[in-house]
């Protein structure tokens, strides 16, 4: 049977964890799926580890990685994949902005024979929630940006940043990354697709969050991106 990893990155999502976990574990219940809940966390001073060790001692498949302090979401999700066991490996957000009841979608797409299957806002059925000002910047950044990515590269791909994403664990073995921080997303799935990995995207609802802050600092984020992107052109 096919072991399922589904990796985190965490800091300071204590109670987005503690509900995002059961969702999970109910999922692999409901669908039938072997899975493993893979967290990493950046020694989040609101108590996320704590919460996670007491879910894992409760569930008995979920394994925390502590980090020393705060490296960011790509660094996570790169270290995640690289510990996770499964033979799929599948990224995702930790508060609620990707719906853990797409899961089966991604499967059921690599079972088609795709290699990886990327998350994607910007295809046709997908979307992304707007529900203030600071999420309609967000919005308008990301979508210049992945047009800038799907331009510059000439990957075609229309988002290469959401972190939702499944891959067959050979692309994890396969693809080797350089970046530390959110262009470690972008990165792979343009090495990943030179490596000549087959891949897909699917629609999917990208919800604004509800609790906890956003970690995103859009400036200092969109500069290490286009400075990122010349080096992967040039590659």
């Amino acid at each position: 049977m096919t072991l399922v990893s589904v990796v985190l990155g965490t800091y300071n999502e204590s109670d987005n964890i503690a509900k995002l976990i059961p969702a999970l574990e109910s999922l692999f219940r409901d669908k039938q799926i072997d899975g493993e809940i893979v967290v990493v966390d950046d020694s989040s001073p609101d108590g996320t580890g704590d919460v996670v060790r007491r879910l894992a001692s409760e569930y008995g498949n979920v394994r925390l990685f502590s980090r020393p302090q705060k490296l960011g979401p790509g660094s996570a999700h790169a270290e995640g994949y690289k510990h996770a066991l499964g033979n799929v490996i599948i990224g995702m957000d930790t508060d609620f902005s990707h719906d853990p009841a797409d899961i089966p979608r991604f499967i059921a797409k690599l079972g088609e024979g795709y290699d990886l299957v990327q998350a994607s806002r910007y295809v046709e059925g997908g979307a992304y929630e707007v529900k203030s000002l600071q999420t309609l910047r967000k919005s308008i950044a990301s979508r210049v940006g992945n047009i800038l990515v799907r331009f510059v590269t000439r990957v075609p791909i229309h988002d290469f940043t959401t972190s939702y994403r499944a891959m067959r664990s050979r692309v994890v073995q396969e693809v080797v990354t350089e970046s530390a921080g959110n262009s470690f997303f972008m990165e792979f799935i343009v090495k990943a697709y030179r490596g000549g990995f087959n891949m897909v995207e699917i629609p999917i609802v990208f919800k604004d969050r509800v609790v906890g802050k956003s970690k995103l600092k859009l400036g200092k984020q969109s500069f290490v991106m286009l400075k990122e992107l010349m080096q992967l052109a040039r590659g």
